[in-house]
């Protein structure tokens, strides 16, 4: 049962960079922040094939690689326009339904079945997860369902979450064709880079639009500074950190079970982020965050046990 182990770390982790997000999204812009983490988060998986030497190259790597990473980079950049363009309490509840998703394109892409009690555990956590997700600012459980008919971050995230749920079996298949660890470090790394490539792109745009109208785009830009280099350079790093224990745990566990099992159990990070935002935003609605929590635990001993 290792992987199941690893994956629980990857969820650990992943709650981890997210909250980092939340936390600073209104002092950074987010693209920057992502880009330089990714791309140091991709450093250091291309550090860990080297040191384990790294492996022959299968016929459908780079295919595979150059996939996920068109689909994570539409993927974070719908994302980015869903955090700027609706409520993020209508939005991120879509992301819920990955796993459901994967069930589909895992069978089409991998030829990869759940059993039946896997499939039962699935629906379960995605139940869990969508019930935690809209538990503080919802009175309806459908609210966000209701949205999508006149939100357009909540179909941002919905298109996202079935991207993911692409990009996510293609990740495998590089695996497959190296090692756990050059595939993802490839695709980490392209990720940040065309991040950092369409922050600057923004970033020279803004300018110029801010010369325009104020004659002087340095004065103009002094005040999105709100966080010290030096905080904003560590926070990179964490990112980084986290990013690479994510990717290398989640990977390794592809290799011992199949990728909706894994994804499913991934998902649970939304109860760890659930915790951080006690621990550190003070946010309430206990109710229905325990049962939300419960719900997920349960569908993750379906899996476990009967899987």
């Amino acid at each position: 049962m290792l992987w199941i182990f690893l994956a629980l770390l990857g969820a650990v982790t992943n709650a981890t960079y997210f909250i980092i997000v939340k936390k600073y999204i209104t002092a950074l812009d987010p693209k920057l922040l992502t880009g330089i983490g990714f791309t140091f988060g991709g450093c250091l998986l291309f550090l860990l094939s080297a040191l384990r030497g790294f492996p022959s190259i299968g016929p459908d790597f780079f295919a595979a690689v150059a996939i996920t990473s068109v689909l994570n980079i539409i993927g974070l950049s719908l994302i980015f326009k869903a955090l700027t363009s609706s409520d993020l309490s209508l939005s991120v509840p879509m992301l819920s339904f990955t796993p459901a998703i994967l069930i589909g394109t895992s069978y089409i892409i991998l030829h990869e079945t759940p059993s039946m009690f896997g499939f039962a555990g699935i629906c379960i956590i995605v139940s869990g997860s969508y019930v935690l997700n809209i538990a503080q600012e919802h009175e309806h459980y459908l609210d966000p369902i209701k949205a999508m008919m006149q939100n357009r971050g909540s179909w941002y995230m919905l298109i996202v979450a079935f991207l993911f749920a692409v990009s996510i079996n293609f990740d495998k298949i590089a695996l497959l064709n190296s090692d756990p660890f050059l595939g993802m470090a490839l695709t980490v790394t392209t990720i940040g880079i065309a991040l950092l490539l369409i922050c600057a792109y923004s970033h020279y745009a803004g300018r110029k639009r801010l010369q325009v109208h104020s004659g002087n785009a340095d004065e103009a830009l002094l005040h999105v500074r709100a966080v010290p280099v030096q905080r904003f350079f560590l926070l990179t790093l964490l990112i980084g950190g986290f990013v690479a224990v994510e990717a290398a745990s989640i990977n390794v566990a592809l290799t011992l079970q199949i990728v909706p099992y894994v994804i499913a159990i991934k998902r649970l990070s939304i109860i760890f982020m659930v915790l951080y935002g006690t621990l550190v935003f003070s946010e309430g609605d206990i109710g229905k965050r325990v049962m939300g929590a419960s719900l997920m635990v349960a569908g993750a001993i379906i899996i476990l046990l009967f899987a």
